[in-house]
């Protein structure tokens, strides 16, 4: 298969998960597109399809988060994403990596068990500043940045449509403040405009199907279809960062 051919499945299959569910772009994307492109390039693409992706889905959706929840998610989000990249320096990303994938696997199950309905009674401001904290943490050292609030806003009694506004907007926010930094520190090679005038308009088109279909969905299904998810990236999460760490 060449490597056009791997961009544009790629691409494809990360934007129609990313447009029904609100998430899981870069997780999707990035296995790919870093085994074919040096990591800046790859890094930059995935990102830069990921805002394009977010941007579709909060404009379509018509779905703002409350402002003193977004608030409080996205400021201290911000402020974990740099203390993430200062821990790398001590410590073992594999081992984060496994702990965040079994952490997804078990609540997975967890949640699956638990009443559709269900709703933790501590949720307010500060528990969503904290979830907010860690995944800017894990995003910095991980990539993992919207896994704890795309988990969190389940348990939190919103309805799909909110629960999608809350994290995609954090999502949003970490991803074009995660460019900015890698804009600064390293220069775009020039190759990477080829890449986003093919990947765009690939995202576009796979973005749409996918909100499409997720306004054909109910609340029961999407809670179904995001625990799935959630289990899955853990599983491929811990797959992926075994080897590394046994060795």
């Amino acid at each position: 298969m060449n490597e056009t051919l791997q961009i544009v499945l790629c691409l494809s299959c990360a934007g129609l998960i990313s447009g029904l569910t609100g998430f899981a772009f870069a997780l999707v994307a990035s296995g790919t597109l870093l085994s074919i492109r040096a990591p800046i390039e790859a890094t930059a693409l995935v990102l830069t399809c990921s805002i394009l992706s977010q941007v579709l889905s909060v404009m379509r959706l018509r779905t703002l988060p409350p402002r003193a929840t977004a608030l409080a998610m996205i400021g201290p989000g911000l402020l974990g994403a740099p203390i993430g990249i200062y821990l790398l320096k001590d410590l073992n990303p594999e081992v984060v990596k496994v702990m965040i994938g079994v952490f997804l696997i078990l609540y997975s199950a967890l949640v699956a068990l638990l009443r559709s309905d269900y709703r933790v009674s501590f949720g307010n401001a500060w528990s969503d500043g904290a979830v907010g904290f860690l995944g800017g943490i894990l995003g910095g050292i991980a990539g993992l940045s919207g896994a704890l609030p795309t988990a969190w806003s389940l348990v939190r009694g919103w309805e799909p449509r909110m629960q999608r506004a809350v994290y995609q907007s954090f999502t949003l926010v970490l991803q074009v403040w995660s460019l900015a930094i890698l804009a600064v520190f390293n220069p775009f090679p020039p190759e990477l405009m080829g890449d986003l005038a093919l990947g765009l308009p690939i995202v576009l088109v796979s973005v749409l199907v996918g909100l499409s279909l997720f306004a054909k969905i109910d609340q029961r299904r999407f809670r179904s279809l995001v625990l799935a998810l959630l289990a899955a990236i853990g599983l491929t999460t811990t797959a992926l960062a075994l080897p590394g760490l046994l060795h």
